[in-house]
């Protein structure tokens, strides 16, 4: 197998991706899907690999769009409390 391949296995397939720069980012990936199939297949009576692998997919979309929200929200309050800061500091220069 060519050095810039890896061999992972999710939901009990194997898979050949093309390896970045992060090997270890990568498998932790592949072990993240595997792990959220693996969920809903525990507590979901479904018998279609395709429908587990889309729920999986939604759940982890949900997950990415609610850390997200949350950068969000705190690069506002970093802006907001950088904001304080300034206006602080120039009371300071301003006496």
């Amino acid at each position: 197998m060519p050095t810039n391949q890896l061999r992972v296995n999710i939901f009990g397939a194997e898979y050949v991706l093309k390896a970045t720069e992060n090997q270890e980012e990568l498998i932790k990936i592949a072990e993240y899907v595997d792990q959220k199939m693996k969920e809903i297949d525990r507590s979901q009576a479904i018998n279609s690999n395709v429908k587990i692998a889309i729920l999986a997919a939604l759940n982890i979309a949900e997950e990415l769009f609610q850390n997200q929200k949350y950068q969000e929200r705190l690069l506002e309050q970093v802006n907001h409390e950088s904001q304080k800061l300034n206006r602080s500091l120039q009371d300071v220069i301003d006496l």
